[in-house]
């Protein structure tokens, strides 16, 4: 080979060894160079992000803790069940007959719950092991669930109001869905039906509420008999019938016809004039009688609207003596119902005589205590 061919050929050797090593060294290399740039790009990127974060850590840990916190409270205003239990229990509550405010559930439809929402969150690895009770909190899945009750009511303008308010400011979340409202100028009452709706929500480690109730079980007779149940009482007036009532009591009422001459249709007393308190409406009245212990006495004070009494009861019973009468007419409307707030042991007698048999002046609404009416 002539020494021309030859530096050809160590020329065309060295072009080939330049080009190997630009494609399979350089080339290679400046392309990881590059990958590898752009990932630290990226990382800085994203360290900066987490160091301007870093900044504020006290700040997110404290906000954090504040949105469990408020996350719970909020939870605690939802029961953790809707068991029909709980539920007897809130429409039992629903029931009232203290004067005007008088509201009855004829009948209720108990739901059946149906969930409609879904809520959950997690808790980083950090959360886990600086305090395990608040990541298994916020790990937790909660189901909610929604019940609807319909009810149909019978009750008074402020009955129906005080139900509304009983329903808003019940301990847990409930809502009115709708309202039908009747009157019936007759009986001056309410009568309708209400949807409500209540809600659960539930999982976690949520307990259910637990409603307690102390009745003896396993009697022989669930009125009277067996150990711990009620046993019949009598009374010493029981044996006529409340009839020496009539001559022998603490408090008087006396119930007219509201459109006579002479004086009011209803008036209720214990002695003297002094003592009196009187209606002239021609319309049932809302008597309160509240018999209460004061500095070791016990007084009774009755009352209608404004206008009350208050007398020492020194007898180891307060007997009251009903004098009412037939209606004259149609137009014929007044009379009493009488509430008991019976806060003392002693008893209250009641005898009624002369009362109208059709359309009754005198009634008793609510009461406490030990009441009797002949």
């Amino acid at each position: 080979m002539s020494k021309g061919n030859a530096i050809i050929l160590l020329v065309l050797l060295a072009v080939l060894m330049v080009g190997g090593v630009y494609l399979y060294v350089y080339k290679p290399n400046m392309e990881e160079v590059d990958s590898l740039q752009t990932e630290v790009d990226s990382l800085q990127a994203r360290y900066d992000e987490l160091y301007a974060k870093s900044q504020d850590k006290q700040m997110y840990i404290d906000n954090t803790k504040m949105y469990r916190e408020q996350f719970q409270q909020q939870l605690s205003v939802f029961p953790a069940t809707l068991d029909q239990e709980i539920s007897v229990m809130f429409v039992k509550g629903l029931n009232k007959d203290e004067g005007n405010q008088i509201f009855n559930v004829s009948s209720v439809g108990l739901g059946r719950p149906e969930q409609f929402y879904s809520l959950g969150a997690a808790a980083s690895a950090e959360d886990v092991e600086a305090d395990p009770a608040a990541a298994a909190a916020a790990t937790a899945t909660y189901t909610a669930y929604r019940a609807a009750f319909p009810i149909v009511y019978t009750g008074s303008y402020e009955g129906i109001k005080n139900y509304v308010d009983y329903v808003m400011n019940y301990k847990y979340r409930m809502n009115v869905a709708s309202l039908s409202i009747t009157y019936d100028s007759d009986s001056e009452l309410y009568t309708g039906s209400v949807t409500m709706n209540a809600y659960c929500v539930a999982g976690g480690d949520r307990d259910a509420d637990k409603v307690s109730v102390d009745v003896k079980n396993g009697v022989d007779n669930i009125f009277l008999g067996g150990d711990g149940a009620a046993s019949p009482t009598t009374y010493a007036y029981d044996e006529d019938n409340g009839a020496s009532i009539a001559t022998n009591n603490d408090i008087k009422i006396v119930l007219n016809n509201a459109n006579n001459d002479n004086t009011d249709g209803i008036i209720v007393s214990s002695g003297g004039s002094d003592t009196y308190v009187t209606s002239g409406a021609n319309s049932v009245e809302a008597l309160t009688l509240t018999i209460a212990e004061e500095d070791g006495k016990i007084f009774a004070t009755y009352a209608i609207g404004d206008k009350s009494y208050k007398k020492e009861v020194t007898s180891t019973d307060l007997k009251i003596y009903v004098e009412s009468s037939a209606r004259v007419d149609g137009s014929d409307l007044n009379g009493v119902k009488v509430t008991v707030d019976n806060k003392t042991s002693i008893p209250v007698f009641f005898k009624v005589s002369g009362d109208d048999s059709t359309s009754p002046r005198f009634s008793v609404g609510s009461k406490s205590g030990t009441v009797k009416v002949y």
